[in-house]
């Protein structure tokens, strides 16, 4: 483990697992904390209501919208405040900090698109589908600290 190595990466899978599952719990039970805080936790609502909707036509529209949200999401670029007065070893773990939260947010989005993709396949929406795979296969893994998401790119790319 080095020091850019996030801790997170080295917990069972099981952890790992349990940590999305739980991310996705709180989403759908949060009747009084307000609307989610980041555009993936919005993407998650979208998939979860897509699981629970009887109606077929909501159900693609929500996995659909969901993919073109994933598409356009652009990651954003680490910045210093001038206000914050950071000194310099700051600056170097704020930025450590935020490539750390993107990587996660990065890991969750292809956990996202693998279920988008095997929830599209259910219902048959094969270019929601195939949009939603070919997004989580894009980036490669390390087997050892990773093994969720290559499960997840495996599933996916089937």
């Amino acid at each position: 483990m080095t020091e850019n190595d996030d801790p997170e990466d080295f917990s069972r899978p099981y952890d790992k697992a349990l940590r999305f599952l739980l991310k996705q719990l709180n989403l759908k039970t949060n009747l009084y904390g307000g609307d989610p805080e980041s555009p993936h936790e919005l993407i998650i609502l979208d998939v979860e209501n897509a699981k629970t909707t009887k109606n077929a036509k909501m159900r693609e529209t929500l996995l659909d919208k969901a993919v073109r949200q994933l598409q356009e999401f652009e990651e954003p670029e680490f910045e210093v405040k001038p206000e914050d007065k950071l000194v310099e070893e700051e600056i170097v773990e704020a930025k450590r900090a935020f490539t750390l939260k993107s990587i996660r947010e990065q890991k969750e989005r292809v956990l996202i698109t693998s279920e988008i993709g095997k929830l599209a396949l259910e219902e048959y929406l094969i270019d929601v589908c195939f949009e939603a795979s070919e997004m989580s296969v894009t980036e490669t893994w390390d087997a050892y600290k990773d093994t969720d998401l290559v499960i997840a790119q495996s599933a996916a790319h089937i």
